[in-house]
Order: C-alpha cells, then structure tokens, then sequence
C-alpha cells in the first residue's frame, strides 16, 4: 500500500523543489525527518533567555537534556515547570493575492523534578538524579493563501498522474470499493469524482476547463516532538562533573490541508474542495553523555554526545473530495468521497548531536558569560522501512545528496543584580541543505532576552525571542513549471517562556 501513498503525499506536505523528491519519483521522508529534528531554543526560561548556551554552565534542569555532567552542580533538590506562550504571524502572497494570519498556543516547555544528595566517599561530593520532560519542537502552524489562477486546477494535476500511470478507465473503476464507498488512492478519487475524464487514444484531461479558477487553500499543522529524561550526574572534587541521561522520545504531529476551488463560468461544476490528512506517531530512544571540568573558579569547560533517536513512527494518510456540481451534468448519490486510510510503518534515525562550550564567571560574582559549539550530523540521517530494501536506500541516497552536517553556535550571558537576573543570547542555527533556495533557507539567528529573581527559597524567570523565515508552499505540481503556482510566505514567531520553581 505504501506505493499508492507516497505520490498524494508529496501534495500534503507541499514540497515545492526537492531534487530528491524527484529522483525517488515519490515523497522523500528526508523532509520529515528534517522537520522533526529541527529545533531550535528550547528548556527552562532561563536556558532560552541565555540562548540554550548551558553545555558547560549546569545547574538548571535543562542540563537534563543539554549535559547531564550539569545536574551535578546541585545542592538542594528542585522543582520547576516552564509554560511555553508563542505567537504567529503569517503572511503568504499566491499570485499576487496577499493573506495574513495570526495564531497563537500554550504548551508546557518543560516540567521535572531533581533529587540531590550527599556524595559517598572522600572524592564523590553530590550525586543528583532527576527526571523531567521537555517540549522539543512544537509544530504548530497555520497558514492560508488565495487567488484567482487562470492557467490551471488541481484537476489538471490529477489528469497529469492518471495519464502517467498509463491506467484504463476500467482499471480506475475498479480502485474503488462499491461496497465501502472508498477509493485506493486519489487517482481514483479523481474519477469517481469526475474531476478527470478520458481522452480517446489513452490519457486523461480535467473534466471543467473553464477559467479563471478561483482557489483558496488552508495548511493546518500541530503536534510536537516531547522528550522524557532520566538523569544522573556525579560532583568529583567539586572540579570534575560527569552525567549520563536516557531520554525516550514521543512525535506526535498532524497536517490538514484543504484546497477549494470556485468556477464563475464552470459547465461541469460550480465547484469542488480537495483535502487531506496526515498523523504521524513515534517513539524512540537515545543517550546522553557529558563532562564538565572546573579548570579555576571562574572558568568552566564542557562536553557532550548525544547518540542518534532511533524511533519507530507509524503514520495514516486520507483525503477526500467534496463537490458541487451544476445541474443537468451527471448523475451522482453523493457529494463527497473518501480514500482508504493507508497505513505506514517505518523508522528515522536523528542526527547525531556533539557539544563543546566554556562558561567563564565574571569578578565578584556579577555573572556569567557562556560560548559553545554544537555539532550535529544531519547527513547522517536515515529513513528506513524493513520490508523495503530498495525504498530504503533511497531515502539514504535522498539525505546523502541534500543534506550537509552542521556547526551551530550559542552565546549567552547572565548579569546578577542582588536577587535579580537579566539575560542576553544568540543562537546561530547553520542551514543543513546543501542547496538552498530563496524561499526555504534554513540558516536561523535567534536572539533572546530574559530575567529573573531568584533566593534560597524559589525562582521565578522569563524570556522572550523571536524568528522570522521565508519558505514556500506548492497545492500541486505540474509537468510544465508555467502552468502552477507556489504560494510564498514570509512568517514571524514570538516565543515567551516562564520558568517557576522551588527548592527543597
């Protein structure tokens, strides 16, 4: 079943120019493996007020997660929980038609508890272990585009792939179940729909070629990628710091996308909507180990790995059709249609992920400034289904040719004013595609602020920063490049984050 998905699925996820995507003449899953781990500044208010710059700083249960050696730094247990505030603004510009759209969501960033205790034995000072989940990347996203296309419909596009397949209008009858109402694939939606009609000769041409075609589409993506940490870091000699962290890895992620079409001067239909939707679901596992070694007072160095998430996802695909036709054209039971629910199972591996970073401490306690470098191997991605050798190899090639390991670089600083804190940081986030275009160039700076109170008892910290990136959607693609349209979109996001917690 998986060779009837992938087709329709390139339509979900709107790829407008992936050079694997067509050399695999299917949906390339680099792309989601890509979205799934590519994530930016994330953890306590604190860590995203410093710009995630904690390789080498530690205590704050962001070390969890970033380098467990940090969870060796405590003295007292603590709770804290981090609620997550971001708002979108998007603005998507399809052939020559501006539309705008704001959202907004609420999201636990992060929420744990750490357990700290006297060391046993001259040499181990504190041990402490904790346990916590952190909010990864959050995927939602919502975005819509409109206007007025005089050169094609998406029925165009399903003429395109049935005059492709080189397949009978018997054959498609037969792609639909009479009994369950359900068709095999979209090709066959298209018929049964009469979006699609055949040419004497062999082929296939949308059944309305009237114009202008009035379109109006709508993408609606949520979810995210959580991760459980189970830590535990050791204080040698309060000089030397070592951790080790299991974190087990949840994706949940959702896109619907619609597509409604309007005819002012159609014969065959007044119009028609097409849409579809994607849920994917994961679970995976990786390891995380660090050191941080206290070359003076008030210098610091640190390190970490984290080995790839190797994650089973299984994902479900549907779409249907709903139309409107005019009067007296074709006889009809029902106004909307569905495909079967197709299901797939395959596994991503993430990149591999490497810190090495130095925090040095300002004179009398005033504060801190933290510098570090994160490695992280996107080309050494994989995608890969059991059952499917050929497929599989593939998908590598497919990561191998677009994708390039990365070198990002975070800098934060902490200044300390009695109980109070104010933070600055950047976090430079390199592009992994080794050729970018205007419209879906990955290479980010995120810049962060941030303060604080904190005393014996509890804390209290916030943060703030805000993106902005070009990308591009494509409804649907055509053979002659001329004949389409990709709606681009220039989108803008503010990220608040709170931190609250107590020592005990």
């Amino acid at each position: 079943m998986k060779k009837l998905i992938i087709g329709a699925f390139a339509f979900a996820l709107g790829i407008s120019s992936s050079v694997a995507q067509l050399s695999l003449n299917g949906h390339f899953y680099g792309e989601d493996a890509l979205k799934f781990y590519s994530y930016g500044n994330y953890g306590s208010a604190r860590t995203q007020g410093m710009g995630g710059a904690f390789t080498a700083l530690g205590g704050d249960l962001s070390s969890s997660y970033l380098n467990p050696a940090g969870l060796g730094f405590y003295n007292k247990s603590e709770f804290t929980i981090s609620p997550i505030f971001t708002g979108t603004n998007t603005t998507s510009n399809y052939i020559d038609n501006p539309t705008k759209l704001s959202a907004s969501n609420m999201s636990i960033g992060q929420i744990g508890v750490v357990f700290s205790n006297r060391g046993v034995g001259t040499r181990k000072k504190r041990t402490a272990w904790s346990i916590s989940y952190n909010t990864l990347a959050n995927f939602n996203n919502d975005f819509s585009y409109s206007g007025s296309n005089k050169r094609s419909s998406i029925s165009d596009y399903f003429a395109e792939r049935a005059t492709q397949r080189g397949i009978s209008s018997e054959a498609l009858n037969n792609e639909f179940n009479t009994t369950t109402r359900l068709a095999m694939n979209t090709t066959a939606l298209a018929y049964q729909a009469y979006l699609i009609d055949p040419v004497q000769g062999g082929g296939y041409v949308a059944s309305e070629l009237s114009t202008p075609v009035n379109q109006k589409g709508n993408v609606s993506e949520s979810g995210n990628l959580g991760q459980i940490n189970l830590g535990y870091g050791i204080n040698y000699d309060d000089k030397t710091y070592v951790g080790a962290s299991l974190g087990i890895q949840n994706l949940n992620y959702t896109q619907i996308t619609d597509l409604t079409e309007q005819f002012p001067n159609g014969q065959i239909f007044n119009g028609f909507t097409f849409g579809d939707e994607l849920f994917v679901k994961g679970t995976g596992i990786n390891l995380n180990v660090g050191v941080i070694m206290k070359v003076s007072d008030n210098v610091r160095f640190g390190a970490n790995i984290t080995s790839p998430t190797s994650m089973r996802v299984n994902e479900t695909y549907t779409s249907y059709v709903a139309y409107d036709q005019k009067p007296n054209t074709f006889e009809s039971d029902e106004k909307e249609l569905f495909t079967v629910p197709n299901d797939f199972k395959y596994r991503i591996s993430s990149p591999l992920k490497a810190n090495l970073g130095t925090s040095i401490f300002l004179p009398k306690k005033l504060g801190v400034v933290s510098v570090e470098a994160e490695y992280v191997g996107y080309n050494m991605m994989n995608v890969r289904d059991k059952e499917d050798n050929i497929w599989s190899t593939d998908q590598k090639r497919g990561i191998q040719s677009e994708f390039k390991d990365v070198v990002n670089v975070k800098v934060g600083s902490e200044l300390r004013f009695g109980v109070a804190r104010v933070r600055a940081g950047l976090n430079y986030l390199g592009d992994p595609r080794k050729n970018s275009d205007a419209f879906n160039t990955r290479s980010t700076l995120i810049g962060t602020v941030g303060a604080g109170i904190r005393n014996n008892r509890f804390f209290a910290d916030v943060s703030y920063s805000r993106t902005s990136r070009d990308f591009a959607f494509t409804p649907y693609n055509l053979s002659n490049e001329t004949d389409f349209e990709s709606a681009t979109l220039k989108q803008s996001k503010g990220i608040v984050g709170i931190s609250f917690g107590t020592f005990f």
